[in-house]
């Protein structure tokens, strides 16, 4: 899969921008707040319409238009695709594939992205929030259906909330159906992360590498899991009814990031913790290409932020072998093989195509 031309108008602050991709690795180069990571989230907004840096689409657009637009050409396995998205100030959003309007559900097979920004680390070091939401965008990559799952759960969750602030607690209706949806989040969640281990175990013995990563989730047992999430609602419920809230559930999950055995959040370096992310991203890469059979575009933002440059020259080398399209944003571009590499400089939101001599 590779973006063979994209056109852009008015997203954040690219007026216009018109350019053609190289197939491989694309360095988007320039000095800080000039627009390189606008391009990337332009990529990652055609995905799955949202944003990696904010969750109102609304502020996308340059605040000085109505509306933007996205045209996108796309090759994957020979097949040429035509994405068109237009979205305006009254939220009014409008997809176009290969000239026909299009649902969401036939949007998401159209581009798929994995994207790696600094600030994700946030999601390894901070609230269980935000590491569920980590893993659960990953699983959606993989699995489309699963995001229509979670809205189900998360819709139910919220409906059995209100029951538990009401006067009547009877007839728990809910609780059927959220051990319903509990056991299918938890068994995709299961069966990735081992997948995803996998990978990790195939990478340290591959790349010789001293720090071995690995995910671990809470320890359930698959063939009872229905009758313990049953028995544990049943533990749970005067404290339920007490406080107005579910308290049993995937909602509440956590998963701990691991380097040699150790929780990343007392152990590791700032370095550490951006290896594994990048490590992560590289078995994410892995995972999808076995899924389906070829590589989705990879979005790199910031490629030296806080690596010491051995981390950075490995991690260079390791995108390189293991992936399809590379979008790559940095202000300092490494030695690079020419004949595979092409690099786009931008200054206020205007992009031109560098030309090697």
């Amino acid at each position: 899969m590779y973006i063979k031309n994209i056109k852009i108008k008015n997203f954040r602050n690219i007026n216009e921008c018109n350019i053609n991709p190289g197939e491989k690795i694309n360095f988007i180069f320039g000095e800080n707040a000039q627009g390189k990571t606008n391009l990337i989230e332009t990529i990652y907004y055609s995905s799955f319409f949202k944003s990696f840096r904010t969750n109102k689409n609304i502020n996308l657009i340059n605040i000085e238009k109505e509306n933007l637009f996205i045209d996108i050409n796309i090759t994957n396995n020979r097949v040429n695709n035509n994405l068109k998205i237009s979205l305006d100030n009254n939220k009014n959003k409008k997809i176009i594939i290969n000239n026909k309007n299009s649902s969401n559900e036939k949007f998401y097979n159209i581009i798929n992205s994995i994207v790696y920004y600094p600030d994700e680390i946030i999601y390894l070091k901070n609230y269980p929030a935000y590491r569920r939401n980590l893993i659960d965008r990953s699983i959606f990559y993989i699995n489309n259906d699963y995001i229509n799952l979670f809205r189900k759960y998360i819709k139910c969750l919220k409906q059995r909330n209100i029951f538990l602030k009401s006067p009547y607690k009877e007839h728990d209706i809910w609780k059927d159906k959220l051990i319903e949806y509990s056991y299918s989040i938890i068994v995709e969640r299961i069966n990735y992360l081992k997948r995803i281990n996998e990978y990790f175990d195939i990478l340290y013995k591959k790349n010789n590498e001293y720090e071995k990563y690995s995910i671990e989730y809470c320890k359930y047992d698959t063939e009872k899991l229905k009758d313990d999430l049953f028995q544990k609602f049943e533990r749970y419920k005067t404290k339920e009814i007490k406080y107005g809230y579910t308290l049993v559930g995937p909602h509440l999950d956590d998963f701990i990031f691991l380097i040699n055995n150790n929780n990343i959040g007392k152990y590791s370096s700032e370095g550490q913790k951006r290896s594994l992310l990048l490590n992560y991203k590289q078995a994410q890469l892995q995972d999808y290409k076995d899924n389906y059979g070829y590589y989705p575009i990879l979005l790199f933002d910031d490629m030296g932020s806080e690596l010491d440059s051995s981390r950075k020259h490995n991690i260079f080398n390791k995108i390189l072998d293991n992936s399809g399209q590379v979008f790559i944003t940095t202000m300092d571009i490494p030695p690079i093989d020419k004949s595979n590499t092409k690099i786009f400089e931008v200054k206020n939101g205007e992009f031109t195509e560098f030309l090697f001599n």
